[in-house]
């Protein structure tokens, strides 16, 4: 509710957000002076490397892997807890194993059946409380992510492993019902390993109320200090990791009251580092000489969905495969995206993004043609009534409503341009905006005629299949326009269980050609990711999927990588 006077408790808060922040500034610095025998430059790298300050709008909602559903909880997470391989490269490789490298296991093998992979864990590798790593870590691990009690988002992730078994102290044993080409992916990617003698005795429905999840211990290169919810959460150095020691004493997030004030720390030099820069921000950025911006990909993809199985009767008109073409092909989506993105945006290949190995730029795509829609819409019988102001077949005026969540800027912009496009061709849109909870809701019981989402892939392409893949029953998945095709759930479905890289690849591609055939969306645009970091940092593998990860190895300009 707005409030037309800024209240005094609204402004000590934010004097108190700036001492907050100016205090995360004084870690960053701490240390300047010299100590003795000490050069200047030696100096200047310790003071620069006391701890790096990242500037963010979201605080974590967990700090246990199983429990987190956030960006903000993963980055933590991300440093807390290791896994049994880490990827190697960007885009990750999900197919085999090649594109991983070792973490808490220094080797794995794989069983003459490959139906089983074979975990040697590191002898060296330690919790923050100096207990060893074990086997039995990695299987009590498995167990909390699929436990119904623990109800995590990510147990879908280690669907088709059978079981983790343990051979012995140091080797945990994965085993899976049948062969895919993702396994290793699946288990080293979404695994993160978890102590066995801390977490044993927690009741698993409890978990997120337990002294554990209030002060998380890991393996990762960083461990926990505090969290001051909503306002700090501090990470320091595992000067004894077993993976080395990592660069920076201190990760020290601070949480602003909205993006907006966290640019400003950043822009202000209170903090160092923010994910992703919007609207001005970039040109601000650029007009500060002790920052820049580092560009990390984008696995998201915003796409205006039509609803061919609703909730309500009245949006049924987008089952007609030849109607949701029309209505694409009446789409500028170039004058869109540049319109409300600029050059924070590009427009969308599909549901597929340009940082994805699948990816293909080349694809046909239904083109803007304004002649082409009113043609086709004229012999579909959708005819212009003047005295209605709108096309009307059999008496229904061709209209709908568009759906976008109260709290997107973006999507309201985009859907007020796509409004007045729609109406270029004859037909009649509205904009319904509801707050990101109802919207949610109504994407999941098909409860609208047309709503602009924004989508997370998964480094994975299998998951063309939940997003996109035919409803089975009441079960859409993520789905929630109802699209239904054979043809694309055959193809994406050959694509899964395909082996050879290359034919794998050509199989998505033709997934991707069969559903910009089919539109069931009208796919938008795709988000550049901006970073503004310090210019004395040099960021090291800035994934799409986990910009933060490799943390550990960012070092300072002018030291040695």
């Amino acid at each position: 509710m707005p409030n037309p006077q800024p209240s005094m408790p609204r402004i000590l808060r934010l004097q108190r957000q700036r001492a907050t922040l100016l205090l995360a500034g004084a870690l960053v610095a701490g240390g300047c002076g010299r100590a003795d025998g000490e050069s200047s430059a030696d100096a200047d790298v310790r003071a620069a490397t006391a701890g790096v300050v990242i500037a963010t709008a979201a605080d974590a909602d967990a700090l246990v892997p199983p429990l987190v559903a956030t960006t903000a909880g993963k980055q933590v997470v991300d440093l807390l807890f290791d896994h049994l391989a880490a990827p190697a490269m960007a885009p990750v490789q999900t197919v085999g194993d090649s594109g991983f490298r070792p973490e808490l296991a220094r080797r794995w093998a794989w069983a003459a059946d490959s139906l089983s992979i074979a975990f040697e864990l590191d002898p060296e590798a330690r919790w923050h409380d100096g207990h060893p790593v074990t086997a039995p870590d990695v299987r009590f691990s498995f167990q909390l992510f699929t436990d119904p009690a623990v109800a995590s988002t990510h147990a879908r992730s280690f669907e088709g492993i059978d079981s983790v078994t343990v051979r012995d102290a140091r080797t945990a044993v994965v085993w899976w019902g049948r062969r895919h080409p993702e396994q290793f992916f699946q288990v080293a990617y979404n695994l993160a390993v978890m102590p066995h003698h801390l977490l044993d005795t927690v009741p698993r429905a409890r978990l997120l109320a337990s002294a554990f999840a209030a002060h998380p211990i890991g393996s990762g290169r960083y461990r926990f200090e505090r969290w001051d919810r909503k306002r700090q959460l501090v990470l320091v150095a595992d000067s004894a990791n077993y993976r080395g020691r990592p660069r920076f004493d201190r990760v020290i997030w601070t949480v602003a009251p909205d993006p907006n004030t966290a640019t400003m720390a950043v822009l202000a030099g209170q903090a160092d580092v923010l994910e992703v820069l919007r609207g001005d921000a970039v040109t601000r950025v650029a007009q500060v000489p002790t920052l820049r911006t580092v560009e990390y990909g984008s696995l998201d993809y915003g796409y205006l969905v039509f609803n061919q199985r609703p909730a309500r009767p009245r949006a049924a008109l987008f089952a007609d495969r030849a109607l949701r073409v029309a209505l694409s092909a009446a789409v500028d989506r170039a004058a869109v995206v540049e319109n409300v993105l600029d050059s924070l945006g590009r427009v969308s290949l599909g549901p597929v993004t340009r940082a994805e190995a699948t990816a293909d730029s080349t694809l046909r795509q239904i083109a803007f043609d304004t002649v082409a829609a009113t043609r086709a819409l004229d012999a579909l019988g959708w005819r212009w009534d003047a005295a209605r102001g709108v096309r009307v077949r059999d008496g229904r005026p061709l209209a709908f409503t568009i759906l976008v969540p109260a709290a997107s800027g973006t999507r309201a912009r985009l859907a007020v341009l796509l409004q007045a496009q729609f109406s270029r061709i004859g037909a009649r849109v509205e904009v319904e905006s509801v707050e990101s909870v109802a919207f949610a809701s109504r994407l999941r019981q098909g409860d609208f005629d047309a709503a602009i989402n924004l989508w997370r892939n998964d480094p994975s392409p299998s998951t063309l299949r939940q997003a996109w893949g035919s409803p089975r029953g009441d079960d859409v998945g993520a789905n929630f326009g109802r699209y239904a095709s054979r043809a694309f759930d055959q193809t994406v479905d050959s694509a899964i269980v395909t082996f050879d890289a290359a034919r794998r690849t050509q199989l998505f591609r033709r997934a991707y050609q069969i559903i910009l055939d089919d539109a069931p969306a009208v796919w938008l645009y795709e988000p550049r990711n901006l970073a503004a970091v310090r210019s004395r940092l040099v960021p090291v593998d800035m994934r799409p999927d986990a910009w933060l990860a490799g943390l550990g190895d960012w070092r300072v300009q002018g030291t040695a990588p």
